[in-house]
């Protein structure tokens, strides 16, 4: 019987010097609902665009890839200009990769592609014309765009610092890992 009780008082004590090994990891996640109110946030100022068109982006659906790295939205688009009656709108889909900079601590869209852009009414010229533009000036409007910083009070936690060593897209979102400095 006390064979028995040392030999689990041992194993619990190798199971408790494991879990310390690795308690000074921690990782910061954020899910796919996250990242969407995290665009709309940063996209829900309207921006113009060769001083001409007044573009507000809204109600982002975003997918992730894993396989890929890349995060895929689909947002509700409108367009005001002089150069149109009414105000145009439609559905706007761009994608990019999502990769963590170091320098800023932050999440980041990288290589930014507008996939589609699609006017509600519009003809296939004015589509075309639309699309072609988005596509042109997609990439410079939204390169390096911060869609999460990681925050100073992510970086502590009981009186340790912490610094991200590594970044992973997953189906549910993107994760950091912290490790202790």
């Amino acid at each position: 019987m006390r064979l028995l009780k040392n030999s689990l008082l041992l194993v619990l004590l190798a199971l408790l010097l494991s879990q310390c090994a690795t308690m000074g990891e921690r990782t910061v996640k954020m899910n796919t609902a996250q990242l969407q109110q995290k665009l709309n946030s940063k996209l829900a100022k309207p921006f113009t665009v060769m001083k001409v068109f007044h573009i507000q982006l809204a109600n982002a659906l975003v997918s992730i890839d894993p396989a890929s790295g890349r995060i895929h939205t689909l947002m509700d688009a409108s367009v005001q200009s002089d150069l149109l009656a009414n105000a145009a709108t439609g559905k706007l889909g761009l994608s990019g990769l999502v990769k963590f900079d170091q320098a800023r601590n932050a999440i980041v869209l990288d290589q930014p592609e507008v996939d589609s852009f699609q006017l509600d009414g519009a003809n296939s010229q004015w589509n075309g014309l639309a699309q072609q533009l988005a596509r042109d000036l997609g990439s410079k409007w939204l390169s390096q765009l911060v869609l999460y910083e990681v925050k100073p009070e992510d970086l502590s936690y009981a009186g340790r610092r912490y610094q991200p060593t590594d970044f992973q897209v997953t189906a549910d979102g993107l994760q950091v890992t912290l490790k202790p400095q």
